[in-house]
């Protein structure tokens, strides 16, 4: 199951201000929709916190916002009360106009970066909006049996889509900045992606784009899940079991560990716990040990399901659902989640599974 807290709940959180520098920006424009309100400008400034850069009081239609920072930065306008915002490349000693409203026509325009990424998003929307209907067509003729017309159209198709990529290419190459900083940090979060895949795409970037705030969040990513690699040291951590016996992974002897995360919540990880009762059944007598890191934030519910599922393993939990920290420490995202680790606490194994798990536990547990 996906978590369901990201950067877009946080931003509507944070209350917080940082002012880490003293050059000024200023947001003058419109809102529709809403009378009156509160409006925040927000900057994630590491991997798990979100600053506030200004402030403003407003009564419809107008609003001023104005903010502080140092360095150019990818921004949010969040209105207080509701979820999601306007995203914009802020950059310091700049004057933006802006039009703020839940529908086609919102836009927030000044700034050098701000202004280039606009004209290239528009360009792009362009050529999209052109290949969706190409392939609309295609389908259609496709339905009707002219393989000839799909044929000749699907030509056409392939040339628009390479001139779509080759457009994002050479933008893309024309900027060791702000803007490439923000376009790889796009592609990342759609895709959830993977250590080798962020890597890549670090590695892709220039000196400019990597010293972008955005850039240096996502070293700080990588640099955290490379702790939880296979042939990594696993993470030490000490929490409570439903005694309030306090337990260390490190103290817990057995030739093979699983730390698997799950949650009472979690219907996948309910429906994997009769599998994992069978190996542990098989493999305890010969050195296997599971626990369970629970991301409940009720005591109860955690009590209820692991004696539900009857768990006969060590069942911890912080009771700090998402924001348990030991699930940070081991890139938990997304539930269920299980390592593997030897007796040495290293990580030998990630994300095993049912007759691949069971391979890999008799392989090792004779």
């Amino acid at each position: 199951m996906r978590k369901g807290i990201i950067i877009a709940v946080l931003l509507c959180l944070s209350n917080i201000y940082l002012i880490y520098a003293q050059h000024s920006l200023v947001i003058r424009g419109q809102i529709e929709g809403v009378d009156a309100g509160r409006l925040y400008l927000l900057v994630q400034t590491a991997e798990y916190k979100v600053d506030t850069l200004g402030a403003a009081s407003f009564q419809a239609p107008d609003f001023v916002l104005k903010g502080c920072l140092s360095e150019p930065v990818v921004a949010q306008i969040v209105l207080e009360g509701y979820q999601g915002g306007f995203t914009f490349l802020a950059e310091p000693d700049t004057d933006y106009r802006a039009l703020l409203k839940n529908e086609d026509g919102a836009f927030i325009r000044g700034g050098k970066l701000q202004d280039e990424w606009t004209a290239y998003v528009e360009r792009s929307n362009s050529l999209f909006a052109r290949i969706d209907s190409l392939r609309e067509r295609y389908n259609m003729f496709r339905q009707q049996n002219k393989y000839r017309s799909a044929s000749a159209l699907n030509d056409t198709l392939k040339i628009v889509e390479e001139r779509y990529e080759q457009e994002k290419k050479q933008f893309l190459s024309a900027h060791d900045d702000l803007i490439a900083a923000y376009m790889v940090q796009m592609d990342a979060m759609k895709s959830d992606m993977d250590i080798e895949g962020l890597r890549r795409l670090y590695d892709s970037l220039g000196e400019g784009a990597k010293n972008t705030l955005s850039v240096r969040i996502m070293k700080e990513r990588i640099d955290r899940l490379e702790k939880t690699e296979k042939g990594r040291l696993a993470p030490d951590f000490t929490l409570p079991d439903m005694g309030g016996r306090m337990v260390t992974l490190s103290k817990t002897q057995a030739k093979i560990k699983i730390l698997d995360f799950w949650a009472s919540w979690c219907g996948p990880c309910r429906l994997n716990n009769p599998a994992l009762k069978k190996l542990y059944a098989e493999y305890h007598g010969k050195g296997l040990e599971i626990i369970g890191v629970s991301l409940d934030n009720k005591r109860e519910r955690w009590e209820d399901a692991v004696s539900k599922d009857g768990l006969p393993w060590i069942n911890v939990s912080s009771l700090k659902g998402w924001g348990c920290v030991v699930a940070r420490q081991y890139n938990v995202t997304a539930i269920p989640a299980l390592f593997v680790l030897d007796e040495k606490n290293r990580i030998i194994a990630t994300h095993l599974r049912g007759e691949k798990l069971h391979s890999f536990l008799k392989e090792r547990l004779k």
